[in-house]
């Protein structure tokens, strides 16, 4: 009796233990645009180190990683849902934005996979893209035509970027076996346009009290507003009311030789910040001042990802034999370019995101106050689809380069 009650005692405690497990497993998982979010800030963090100013879109970016983890297995998928968030749910709620933003006339985003000649996708695989990322797959001949395949890739990055990115692949491994492709673009006039008469040059301090002259946009208007510590926050929206820019703006750094408020404190922004700034606006007539500027940017976010913990998806003990059962793929390189050009009329970004797969050569286990936002020094800015509160874009802008 007292060995069945020893039994029936560690029994209990092994199932209490499983359901923890369970819960903190699930607690991991998030919703697509929780994923996007929180991809946003953390990218940002390591990107900031190597440049100041940034410019990228995380939804690209994790369509684009959706539709690899769409065929990851084993632990190589469960590495990627630890980082990412993801979950079995993220390709549907990824499908279901996806078509929610098709009918935006703003906004138009696109998926596409390119295979070698001959690679064979699993029927699962094929229906998954095609279902929730719309995307077809067309075969190339990266090995017999390497130059042709990448100019179809590019081609049909430009078409989707309006020609704002007509180069996304500088070269083609000839033994690449597969690359998956994602294409965002946004245009959109302001919701009410900056006066070009009221255009002047101003001084914008990059750091400390060092300044460079730019063309400095401004308009005094009702805006939604927030201020904590001394940091800024507005909402400047774009026509529809759908999609806003979001401008944060830190106090000023040390050296600034203007007057700071004494109880500045610089916020470094995440998600959760991010979104309590959000829920705290309310609206102000403000003194809205914004530079004009144009920018591209390119990046190859292999060490951004492995930095961030996804490891086993890029090495030869990669599993994604969800994909294909010819060969055992690994990711090779993750590819990004961006576009952005903001004026008084209007705000225009495109973004293209290219991840390439080749071999593995191991098989692995599976009312109203007023306010002043100037923005003269370093801010950070987010394009956001007011619906879902996703970051489309996020950017850095400081103007030393």
């Amino acid at each position: 009796m007292r060995a069945l009650r020893i039994i029936l005692t560690w029994f209990f405690i092994i199932m209490f233990l499983m359901s923890c497990m369970t819960v903190a497993k699930e607690a991991q998982a998030m919703t697509a645009n929780e994923s996007i979010n929180n991809f946003a800030f953390n990218a940002a963090k390591v990107i900031r180190e190597d440049s100041g100013e940034y410019f990228f879109s995380p939804y690209s970016i994790l369509s684009a990683f959706g539709m690899a983890y769409a065929g990851a297995e084993g632990n190589t998928a469960r590495e990627i849902e630890e980082v990412l968030g993801f979950s079995a749910d993220t390709h549907t709620e990824l499908g279901n934005f996806v078509k929610d933003l098709s009918v935006e006339q703003a906004l138009s985003s696109a998926n596409r996979v390119w295979l070698r000649n001959g690679l064979t996708l699993k029927d699962t695989y094929k229906e998954t893209l095609l279902l929730n990322y719309n995307s077809t797959a067309k075969e190339i001949d990266f090995k017999g035509d390497t130059e042709n395949s990448r100019k179809t890739i590019n081609n049909w990055v430009s078409d989707n970027t309006k020609g704002k990115i007509p180069e996304l692949l500088t070269d083609l491994n000839p033994y690449t076996q597969m690359i998956l492709t994602n294409a965002i673009y946004f245009n959109s006039a302001w919701e009410s346009e900056f006066n070009k008469k009221e255009t002047a040059k101003e001084k914008f301090f990059p750091g400390g009290c060092e300044y460079v002259t730019v063309d400095m946009m401004k308009k005094n208007d009702d805006f939604l507003y927030a201020e904590r510590d001394g940091n800024k926050i507005i909402n400047i929206p774009y026509e529809g009311g759908r999609f806003s820019m979001i401008v944060f703006l830190p106090p000023k750094v040390a050296g600034y030789t203007g007057t700071l408020a004494n109880d500045a404190k610089p916020l470094t922004l995440d998600a959760e910040i991010f979104n309590e700034l959000l829920g705290s606006m309310r609206e102000y007539e403000v003194d809205l001042w914004l530079p004009k500027f144009k920018i591209e940017k390119s990046y190859e976010l292999k060490n951004l990802f492995e930095a961030l913990g996804i490891k086993l998806a890029f090495s030869d003990a990669a599993d994604f034999s969800g994909i294909t059962a010819d060969e055992a793929l690994k990711i090779d390189k993750v590819i990004h370019k961006t576009f952005i050009d903001v004026d008084e009329e209007k705000t225009e970004a495109a973004a293209a995101t290219a991840i390439t797969m080749v071999k593995a050569t191991a098989m692995a286990p599976r009312e109203k106050p007023k306010a002043v936002f100037h923005a003269d020094s370093p801010f950070e800015y987010f394009i956001v689809d007011n619906y879902t509160k996703t970051i489309l874009f996020a950017g850095r802008q400081t103007f030393d380069r």
